[in-house]
């Protein structure tokens, strides 16, 4: 077949000016292709926006404005206003909305001595603690809402609301236009669960939320989870980022208007999109909310037990880095490979690929960064078979900088893959992950040498993926309550940038917990409770994504202690109390981080008397003068005087709550509101508010 090579300066969908845009990366190039191609009418982005941008003169193009954290916003754009994310100047940089990979307690709640905390033993003051009071925020799939885990009977009716991106009768929350908003104790129980999608009727969100906030089974409480008094928001969300953003909109809304804490689960990770180094859009996203006030907690990833990951210092050792690529065959759905590389900035490099049968070997072409930003849809003739492949290359990716490039090879026969890279100078990272239908894989396979001399192994090193490698995310490995050692599986750090994740580990191996009633799964039962004529069961799930919610449920029980902690100290808080044992090593003794453990075991009980111990900020911040604003009305510039020398954010919504700007402040900054509408806006520094007019 001839092969088929996009350069980026003739042939591209928003047109040649976007050939060089710094607005994008090559994968949103790439899938914008694509997804027209296929037929799409309109595309999901995160954009990255000028303060005070004018939503007017995207919303007459016909897109819609979504979910906003500081700079980044979700859009969804027809087809036909595509070539407005480059020519509107408002928009700094955008990226397409990734499709998201399938998510993969008695012991638990001893493990972490949450039991402790909320019988009030050890706990400075004597006071109990369950979570009362906050809002943990479930992104998932796979809920049942009826389950008497969380959802039935007096005081147990913690599922506040619920919002289905894929129930399509509405109504959808305010301010958006999809799925349905089901909201208190009747409608959620008439509802029974979210509806199917892409991964079916599940139960992973089910037994998520069991871990966080569940009751127990029977009257016992048999698998209690660790913040039972706290109250659920669950989003069943779309398969894309955005879809994401939207639903972490959602909770911070209804959270803030009740006044409440918020913090939020996601047990998912993807690792062949964005950047791995915490510089993605989303990632910006996370870290603005967090700023705010929501804490994120995210489970570190699965593939602890692959060496999907390989590297090479090219300054130190110029020979070609030369490897097998295993396919991954333990899906139905898994069609090829994902080579996924990224560079160091400045500094070129080259990559292709190799099929080998027997003694045969048919070669790609080896393609260099230097040649810039390039899409190339091809196949490779081997013998009988065909294997067709994606390459995406850009020299400069507009979030991190780096060289990237991307490979997406399918499977064919039981051909070996060869992967090839060479370099003048600087590290190369490469990974090996799998590609499926559904462009949602992220399990990986291993690097190996496959009995060819000179070539190399890989390790499973690097190994935490989006959104886990956020910056103020709190990323959670998993390890065995039963033994206390690490899980098998529990992906390792460090970032390709050398910072440390995960942060803090938590049980992940065979946890007990609710399962829905109205999954199509199989499993076993560990328990049970009849209600009527239904009888439902708690099983086992193994996984980070079973140790995230045990740390999202110790986060609300900090939350009910201290609701004035902040996200950075919640991450202190957590890191610097943690539990060290014989299977971690003294890293809290050392001042160092593992690079599969973070800083070691969670301890709720050491966590909940540093919370306790902490100084109030609100009582703080009320010995301080009130903010100062002048002048007040106000036409250009304004000045805050925050009447201490202590380093905050000064933050300046709309009336209805949408965020125009932010900017740091010591004792006294200024800005200029000349570019806003007039009318009344709210400027925050910490606890403290003041209203400013705008004329």
């Amino acid at each position: 077949m001839k092969k088929i090579l996009f350069s980026l300066l003739t042939l591209c969908v928003l047109g040649s000016a976007m050939a060089q845009s710094a607005k994008c990366g090559i994968e949103t190039k790439a899938l914008i292709r694509e997804e027209v191609a296929a037929g799409a009418t309109t595309l999901n982005f995160l954009a990255k926006m000028i303060p005070g941008f004018d939503r007017g003169v995207l919303e007459k193009a016909g897109i819609t404005v979504g979910a906003q954290a500081g700079q980044i916003v979700t859009l969804t754009v027809p087809v036909e206003s595509l070539g407005l994310l480059e020519s509107n100047r408002a928009i700094v940089q955008y990226s397409i909305a990734h499709r998201v990979g399938q998510p993969l307690m008695d012991n638990t709640r001893r493990d972490t001595r949450t039991n402790k905390v909320e019988a009030g033993e050890g706990v400075s003051g004597g006071n109990g603690y369950d979570g009362t009071g906050v809002y943990i925020g479930i992104t998932d799939w796979g809920f049942d809402y009826t389950h008497p885990n969380y959802n039935f009977g007096t005081g147990n009716k913690r599922i506040a609301r619920a919002w289905d991106h894929y129930r399509l009768q509405g109504p959808a929350p305010e301010g958006f236009n999809y799925g349905t908003e089901i909201v208190g104790y009747n409608a959620l129980r008439s509802a029974k669960g979210d509806t199917s999608n892409l991964y079916g009727y599940g139960s992973h969100g089910t037994h998520v939320a069991g871990i966080c906030a569940g009751a127990g089974a029977g009257s016992e409480h048999k698998f209690r989870g660790q913040a039972p008094g706290a109250e659920l928001l669950l989003c069943s969300f779309g398969l894309n980022e955005a879809d994401w953003m939207n639903g972490v909109q959602w909770m911070k809304r209804v959270a803030d208007a009740e006044g409440r804490r918020l913090v939020v689960n996601s047990s998912w990770g993807m690792y062949s999109f964005n950047t791995l180094d915490g510089t993605s859009l989303l990632s910006q996203a996370i870290n603005s909310w967090s700023d705010s006030g929501v804490v994120f907690v995210t489970s570190a990833g699965n593939n602890g037990d692959a060496n999907f990951h390989i590297s090479r210092n090219f300054s130190e050792n110029s020979d070609t880095l030369k490897t097998c690529a295993a396919f991954y065959t333990w899906a139905e759905d898994a069609i090829g490979q994902c080579l996924i590389l990224w560079g160091e900035e400045g500094n070129d490099f080259s990559a292709g690929f190799r099929m080998k049968r027997d003694d045969t070997v048919w070669c790609s072409a080896m393609f260099n960064t230097a040649n810039g930003d390039t899409i190339v849809y091809d196949t490779l003739d081997c013998g009988e078979y065909r294997v067709p492949y994606r390459l995406l290359m850009e020299r400069v990716n507009p979030q991190d900088h780096r060289p990237h490039i991307q490979m997406d090879v399918d499977k064919r026969g039981s051909m070996q893959l060869q992967l090839f890279v060479s370099a003048a100078s600087g590290t190369v990272h490469a990974w090996n992950v799998a590609n499926k239908t559904n462009h949602a894989g992220n399990e990986g396979a291993n690097f190996h040498a496959g009995g060819n001399a000179g070539f190399a192994v890989g390790d499973a090193y690097y190994g935490i993926g989006e959104p886990a490698c956020a910056e103020k995310t709190i990323s959670v490995a998993a390890h065995d309550a039963a033994v206390g050692d690490l899980a098998y599986f529990t992906s390792y750090g460090p970032l390709i940038d050398g910072r440390h994740k995960p942060e803090i580990s938590a049980p992940g191996w065979y946890v007990n917990s609710s399962i829905s009633l109205w999954t199509t799964g199989t499993y076993a039962a560990t328990a049970s409770d009849t209600v009527g004529v239904r009888t439902y069961t708690w099983g086992q799930m193994s996984g980070t994504s079973m140790a995230s919610p045990a740390v999202t449920g110790i986060v609300a029980l900090l939350l009910q202690a201290n609701p004035q902690l902040t996200v950075d100290q919640i991450r202190e808080i957590i890191t610097t109390t943690a539990r060290n044992d014989e299977m971690t090593g003294p890293l809290l003794a050392n001042d160092s981080a593992d690079l599969r453990w973070g800083w070691g075991k969670i301890d709720a009980l050491a966590a909940i008397n540093e919370a306790i111990s902490l100084v109030d900020i609100r009582q703080a911040e009320e010995q301080r003068l009130p903010l100062h604003l002048f002048p007040n009305p106000a036409t250009g510039r304004v000045t805050v005087n925050t009447g201490c020398g202590e380093t905050q954010t000064v933050q300046l919504y709309t009336a209805s709550g949408s965020l125009v700007m932010q900017i740091p402040v010591t004792t006294e900054a200024s800005f200029d509101v000349s570019h806003l509408a007039g009318g009344v806006y709210i400027l925050r520094v910490g606890s403290r508010t003041e209203k400013l007019i705008v004329q």
